[in-house]
């Protein structure tokens, strides 16, 4: 993990208007225990994100990517739109689906969220791993229903 942080910190030295090496930062920062700057590093992709969709206010991976940073730093109904525009712009990809499962989960809407992993298996998402071990995924992975999609996979 320390390689991973030290690798995405080159990508946003390397590429500073890039918002998805500063939001993989965040995430890896948070799984070595530096909560400082995880916030520091989501605030900064959340920064970038922001002026990426002024300029692209379709690009759906900006915003599922943006809603879990909002709703890291307690913005929730803002990512519950971000979330919701990603969904709009594209309901049928399996990897926009999964991801906005994910934010759905984090977001306590656990309806959502199965209904959207559903959807994302069956278009064609057959990571189970990533399914089975996604913290986004915790709250709703011993639901009956995410239960047997498991099994189905």
């Amino acid at each position: 993990m320390e390689e991973a942080a030290q690798l995405y910190e080159q990508a946003c030295q390397v590429n500073p208007e890039d918002y998805q090496a500063p939001t993989l930062l965040a995430g890896t920062y948070t799984s070595l225990g530096r909560t400082s700057d995880s916030v520091a590093a989501r605030h900064r992709a959340l920064k970038i994100i922001g002026k990426h969709l002024e300029l692209h206010p379709d690009d759906a991976r900006a915003l599922y990517l943006g809603a879990a940073g909002l709703t890291n730093i307690g913005e929730r109904q803002k990512a519950l739109d971000w979330t919701r525009r990603a969904l709009a712009i594209e309901p049928d990809d399996p990897g926009v689906l999964y991801n906005v499962a994910c934010n759905y989960s984090l977001l306590g809407r656990p309806e959502e969220a199965i209904e959207c992993l559903e959807k994302a298996i069956a278009n064609g998402f057959g990571f189970k791993q990533w399914i089975e071990h996604d913290s986004d995924l915790d709250a709703i992975r011993s639901h009956p229903r995410v239960q047997s999609l498991l099994k189905r996979l």
